[in-house]
């Protein structure tokens, strides 16, 4: 029988909570401090959760599974904590809030890569990127030429229950900024197009927003399978914006994540098409997601040593911007 823990139930925490009560999951835990925003759970899962306050304690319940999710500059004690144990673990990405400190942490990153682990970006199971990542595998439209990639949200409209500048996102200690706390994109464009080749980044403050993080990223990679990959990020779109465009050789690749859609112009008749829909059903992505985590048989899943290398492209696009140079990954 499986035996869940959660380490951080916040708004994500809860997430998972929740996918995992709708695939019958009925043995879970939660590690909570209470020094969360959200420190209630809600009531539709409050009575099927068993809670710890006391960490010992919930690590000797001896889960099968640990799903952590609390703030990003704690994942690594609390992943090392699990590898100890021998439990499956899923880490909230990013996988760690600074890649330097993988060099003095107790268990080496080469151990962590070969750990039975995954790192939760949940996009990748996404209908959408699903079906771009079937597109682009196929060769149905010849190679890629290029690549756009935009993600945005206004940040004090992000948790309408807590105070913006309180939260995790918004605070450098706790591991926020926007190139971390939106880095799926920097994952797509390694699941999508391949290994990284080169970056170049520009990591910016341009908002009054009362931070101490970035709130504005432009990324330029070139990939494998991909020249030139553009990549913005930002916490100022006053709605939340996820789309991109993809440019092959025999045409235009255009998709709206919050649309659910996916349209192709092609060269030789240039008329668009609605080549997919999804259902818009943000939370079956996270069900897919602990599915796949449980039975341990995704090949979709972003693994700890894809995790890790996404936190050193993250290390070398701040190198890239403070230096103003393009920095080759060897």
């Amino acid at each position: 029988m499986n035996k869940v823990l959660i380490i951080g139930a916040g708004s994500i925490g809860q997430k998972h909570i929740r996918a995992l009560l709708s695939i019958g999951e009925k043995n879970i835990a939660a590690f909570r401090t209470g020094k969360g925003q959200l420190k209630n759970l809600a009531k539709d899962i409050k009575e099927h959760v068993k809670i710890y306050q006391d960490e010992n304690a919930a690590f000797a319940w001896k889960p099968t599974h640990v799903i952590i999710s609390n703030p990003t500059n704690l994942h690594l004690e609390y992943l090392i904590k699990t590898i100890q144990l021998g439990a499956k673990v899923f880490v909230e990405k990013p996988i760690v809030h600074d890649y330097t400190i993988l060099k003095n942490a107790t268990v080496s990153a080469s151990e962590i890569k070969k750990y039975n682990g995954v790192v939760g970006f949940n996009l990748r199971f996404h209908g959408l990127f699903k079906k771009i990542k079937e597109i682009i595998s196929t060769y149905q439209y010849g190679n890629i030429l290029s690549a756009n990639l935009i993600a945005g949200h206004y940040l004090p409209f992000w948790h309408p229950y807590e105070n913006y500048r309180n939260s995790y996102a918004s605070r450098k200690c706790l591991g926020g900024g926007v190139l971390r706390t939106l880095c799926h994109e920097i994952d797509l464009a390694y699941h999508l197009f391949g290994k990284v080749i080169k970056v170049f980044a520009r990591i910016e403050n341009l908002s009054s927003l009362e931070i101490d993080v970035d709130d504005s990223v432009d990324i330029i990679i070139n990939s494998e399978n991909c020249k030139r990959i553009y990549i913005h990020l930002n916490y100022l779109y006053p709605l939340p914006l996820r789309k991109g465009n993809i440019l092959f050789e025999k045409g235009l690749l255009e998709y709206d994540y919050y649309m659910g859609t996916l349209f192709f112009t092609d060269y030789n008749d240039i008329k668009i098409k609605n080549i997919y829909s999804t259902d818009k059903s943000y939370d079956k992505q996270y069900i897919i997601q602990m599915k796949n985590f449980l039975a341990d048989k995704s090949k979709a899943a972003c693994t700890l040593k894809e995790g890790i290398e996404e936190m050193r492209i993250i290390a070398l696009c701040e190198k890239s911007s403070k230096n103003g140079k393009e920095i080759c990954l060897n």
